[in-house]
C-alpha cells in the first residue's frame, strides 16, 4: 500500500503538473489564434475598405471632366452636354442616372427614360435634398448621400458635386444616383463573407450634425460588441465598418480542449498540438494563397509596401502596367515608380500615415503620374489603405491607369474652345487668350497688334457654288492664314467668314509685313469646283496695333473693325490700318 502510495504521489504530482503544463500551453494557443484571426479579419476589412473606396472614388474623378467641360463652356449647349452626360453615365461605375442642375434646378437627366419627373426640380424646394445639396455647396465638395429607396426599385446612394467656375462663381449641382446592391456586388461585400459578419453605419461629419449613427448594412448589434471597426472616408463624410467572426474571436478545437483533459496521455497531447498547428498553418497559407489570387487577378494594380517605402508584393496587372518583373522590383523603393516630385509628396504622405490612428491621414483617390520601365510617363488614379500585421504597418495601394479617361477631358475641353469647321480657337477661346496677351503687352510695354479678316463676297460664294463648297473655302483660308503665322500668334474664327489674328511682340510695320503676305497667300488658293473653273478666294485685312492710349482688349479689336470697313469700302483684297479721324 506504502509503494502504490510512494508511486500515487508522484503520479499525482505528474499529473497535476502535465495538467497545468498543457492546459497553460492550450491557452497560449487559443490567444494566438483569436490574434491571427483578428489580422485575416483586418486585412478583410482593408481590402473591403480600399475596394469600396476605389469604385466610389471613380466616379467622383469621372465628374471631373463634366465640370471642366461646364467651366470651359459656361452655358449649356444641347448636343454637347448629352454626348458628355451618355458619355459620364457609360464611363461610370453602378451609375443608374446622372443629372446637372444648373442654379440648383435640374435641367437635364441621362438616361432621360423613367426620370422625367426630375426636369424642373429646384432642390431648395425640397427639404429631403435640400441640406445634402447645401452641404456640397459649403465645403465645395462632393457629398454622398443615402442609402436611399429609389423610385425604381432598390436602394441608392446619390453623389452631388457642386461646380465653380474660374471666378469661384457658383454655377449648380452635378448627381449621380448610384446603385447600392450593384456596388456592393462589384466589391464582393455581403453580410456574411467567409464567416466573417459585416457591418456598416454612416458617421456624423460633427457633433453639431444631428444625424445617428444608424446601421445601414449588416448586422447593427456588431456595433455593441467587441468587433473590428474601422473608418473609412467617402465624398463629404465617412461611413463606420465593423467586422466580426460567426464564431467568436476565440478558435473552438475540439481536440484542444480533449488535449486539456487528456494530459496524461502525452503522445495524444502531441499529436493533438501538431494538429492544431499544422491546422492554423494551412488557415494561413490558405489565406496567403487567397490574397495572392486576388493580386494576381484583379484588373488593377496593387502594390504593398512596408512603412520605409520597400516593395513587398507587386501583381501582375501592376507588372504589365509599369512594365516591370516582379522580381526586379521586391524589396527595392516604390518611389523608382514615379517621377521625383511626385516621389517627394508620396514620402510625405507615408510620414504621415506613420504618426498615432487619430492623426492618420488617408490617402485615396489622388492622381499622380506613374514612371515606366522605359521612362515614359503616365497619369494613374491611386488609392491606399494600411494596416497592422504583426507589429508591422502595411500599405496597399490599388492603382488604376488613367490615361483613356484624360484624353476625354482633354477632347472635352478642345470641344469647347475650338472652331469644329476650321479647327482655329471659337471666339470666346479667342478672347480669353488674347485677354492674357494684352495686359502681358500693357504690363510690360510691349508691342502687340491685331488682324482682323474677311472673306470678300462670301455670300455669293454660298450663293452660286453651294454651303459644302463655301465651307471648303473657310477651311482652306484658314489653312493658309496659319502657314502664315508664327506658334505665338492666335488664330480664331471671330464668326461667319469673319477670322482674327493676334500677334504678340509686333509693331506696325512687322503686322504689315505679315498682312501683306496673308494677301499674297490667299489669292494663290484655287478651291477645285466639279464642272467649273477653280474658285479663288480674296480677303480683306483690317489692321490695328497697341497704343499707349488704349485701355481694352475690345478697344483695339473696334479700330480693327474699323480699318476692315474702310478696306471693304475701298473695294476690296486690300489692307487697311486704323487712323484716327
Amino acid at each position: 500500500m506504502r509503494s502504490q502510495l510512494r508511486l500515487l504521489i508522484p503520479s499525482a504530482l505528474l499529473f497535476v503538473w502535465l495538467v497545468g503544463l498543457f492546459h497553460y500551453i492550450i491557452d497560449l494557443e487559443r490567444e494566438r489564434l483569436a490574434q491571427d484571426r483578428r489580422e485575416q479579419v483586418s486585412l478583410e476589412l482593408t481590402d473591403f475598405m480600399v475596394r469600396l473606396e476605389s469604385e466610389l472614388n471613380a466616379n467622383v474623378f469621372l465628374v471631373n471632366g463634366l465640370i471642366a467641360h461646364i467651366a470651359a463652356v459656361q452655358r449649356i449647349d444641347e448636343e454637347q452636354i448629352q454626348i458628355a452626360l451618355q458619355t459620364l453615365f457609360e464611363l461610370g461605375r453602378h451609375v443608374r442616372n446622372v443629372g446637372i442642375a444648373p442654379g440648383n434646378r435640374i435641367s437635364h437627366v441621362y438616361p432621360l427614360a423613367g426620370n422625367e419627373s426630375a426636369i424642373g426640380l429646384y432642390y431648395p424646394e425640397h427639404p429631403k435634398q435640400w441640406p445634402e445639396v447645401r452641404a456640397a455647396i459649403e465645403c465645395r465638395c462632393t457629398v454622398l448621400a443615402g442609402p436611399v429607396e429609389l423610385f425604381q426599385g432598390g436602394q441608392g446612394l446619390i453623389s452631388r458635386t457642386p461646380v465653380f467656375l474660374g471666378d469661384s462663381h457658383y454655377w449648380g449641382m452635378i448627381s449621380l444616383v448610384l446603385d447600392f446592391d450593384s456596388l456592393f456586388a462589384a466589391v464582393g461585400l455581403t453580410p456574411q463573407v467567409r464567416g466573417i459578419r459585416f457591418a456598416l453605419r454612416k458617421v456624423p461629419a460633427s457633433k453639431l450634425e444631428n444625424t445617428q449613427k444608424l446601421p445601414f448594412f449588416g448586422n447593427p448589434d456588431l456595433f455593441t460588441t467587441d468587433s473590428l471597426r474601422r473608418w473609412m472616408m467617402v465624398p463629404g463624410g465617412s461611413w463606420e465598418i465593423a467586422a466580426k467572426p460567426v464564431a467568436g474571436w476565440q478558435a473552438k478545437s475540439v481536440l484542444l480542449n480533449l488535449a486539456t483533459w487528456m494530459g496524461l496521455i502525452f503522445a495524444a497531447v502531441m499529436a493533438g498540438l501538431l494538429w492544431a498547428y499544422l491546422s492554423n498553418r494551412q488557415q494561413v497559407i490558405f489565406s496567403e494563397r487567397r490574397l495572392r489570387t486576388i493580386l494576381a487577378t484583379t484588373h488593377d494594380g496593387m502594390i504593398v509596401i512596408d512603412a520605409k517605402g520597400r516593395i513587398l508584393e507587386f501583381n501582375p496587372a501592376a507588372e504589365r502596367m509599369f512594365g516591370y518583373k516582379a522580381q526586379e522590383l521586391l524589396g527595392g523603393s516604390v518611389n523608382q515608380l514615379m517621377p521625383e516630385n511626385d516621389a517627394r509628396q508620396h514620402d510625405h504622405y507615408v510620414r504621415a500615415s506613420s504618426v498615432p490612428a487619430n492623426r492618420t491621414r488617408k490617402m485615396s483617390g489622388r492622381e499622380i503620374e506613374g514612371q515606366r520601365s522605359d521612362g515614359t510617363r503616365f497619369p494613374l488614379e491611386i488609392t491606399v489603405g494600411h494596416a497592422e500585421m504583426a507589429g508591422q504597418r502595411l500599405f496597399v495601394g490599388v492603382l488604376r491607369d488613367i490615361s483613356e479617361r484624360k484624353d476625354i477631358e482633354a477632347k472635352l475641353i478642345r470641344l469647347a474652345t475650338t472652331d469644329s469647321l476650321t479647327g482655329t480657337l471659337n471666339r470666346r477661346a479667342f478672347l480669353e487668350s488674347a485677354e492674357d496677351s494684352w495686359q502681358l503687352a500693357i504690363r510690360h510695354h510691349r508691342p502687340l497688334s491685331l488682324l482682323l479678316i474677311d472673306a470678300d463676297h462670301f455670300k455669293q460664294v454660298n450663293d452660286t457654288y453651294g454651303h459644302q463648297i463655301g465651307d471648303q473655302a473657310l477651311q482652306s483660308l484658314a489653312d493658309s492664314v496659319r502657314k502664315c503665322l508664327r506658334n505665338r500668334d492666335r488664330l480664331g474664327r471671330f464668326g461667319g467668314e469673319e477670322f482674327i489674328v493676334l500677334l504678340p511682340e509686333t509693331e506696325y510695320a512687322q503686322a504689315i509685313h505679315v498682312a501683306e503676305r496673308l494677301l499674297s497667300t490667299v489669292r494663290a488658293v484655287r478651291i477645285l469646283v466639279a464642272g467649273r473653273e477653280p474658285l479663288a478666294v480674296t480677303i480683306s485685312i483690317g489692321l490695328a496695333t497697341r497704343e499707349p492710349t488704349l485701355a481694352r482688349l475690345d478697344d483695339l479689336i473696334r479700330r480693327a473693325d474699323e480699318a476692315l470697313y474702310r478696306a471693304k469700302h475701298e473695294g476690296r483684297d486690300r489692307i487697311c490700318a486704323w487712323k484716327a479721324s
